[in-house]
């Protein structure tokens, strides 16, 4: 991996650092606290485009398939990924339906065109001036980004329910996984320079 930059300064400790060339597989950590600076993954420079897309292609049909199918006694319901979200603004649980819908869809899914974004508007030369903005988004919004919670809070549903109803796993819960699981490989992959947590500088340079 080529340095895009002469030189990387550590977001824990502030240490600055000559922008180490890496090969596939390798990685760069600090020389005063050890913190991660960059790695090189195995799969080439454009995977985490292609995790990205793919798990934005995939949001499409877990929000528009059915997630779960209830049935008893001849009768269905069949929900979709926003009945979460819908359920609990209903009975009057508005903040908590707001943080469903947050954590478990606009969060991970807008996580993932946040990243397509940064991969090819950094492609570009000059970079765009919007580009640390979007980095930084990239940053808050990973945080709200908890798919693998729901999908977690669905499993435990499924036991919960398993004995009163008959529970059919829908297309849509299939691809909102595949979503998910891109989601993660995305950002685990995508080189995104850290956030500077303080304004420090070294005198010295260490390269890694």
């Amino acid at each position: 991996m080529q340095p895009d930059e002469p030189f990387v300064t550590c977001p824990l400790c502030g240490q600055t650092h000559a922008a180490p060339f890496l090969k596939p597989g390798q990685r760069a950590s600090c020389v005063r606290c050890g913190s991660l600076l960059a790695e090189a993954g195995h799969l080439g420079p454009q995977a985490p485009l292609v995790f990205a897309c793919t798990g934005l292609v995939l949001a499409v049909p877990a929000l528009l398939l059915p997630f779960v199918t209830l049935s008893k006694f001849g009768k269905e319901r069949t929900v979709l990924l926003t009945d979460g979200f819908l359920g609990f603004w209903t009975h009057g649980f508005a903040p908590f339906g707001a943080a469903v819908l947050i954590a478990g869809t606009i969060a991970p899914f807008g996580l993932l065109g946040l990243l397509a974004a940064l991969y090819v508007l950094g492609k570009r030369n000059p970079a765009p001036a919007l580009l640390p903005r979007l980095r930084h988004w990239a940053h808050q919004v990973e945080y709200w980004a908890m798919p693998e919670v729901q999908i977690l809070g669905v499993l435990v549903a499924f036991f919960k329910l398993g004995s009163v109803v008959n529970v059919t796993i829908g297309p849509g819960l299939y691809c909102y996984g595949g979503s998910s699981l891109f989601t993660l490989m995305a950002w685990r992959s995508f080189k995104l320079r850290p956030r500077e947590r303080r304004p420090f500088r070294a005198a010295a340079v260490a390269t890694s």
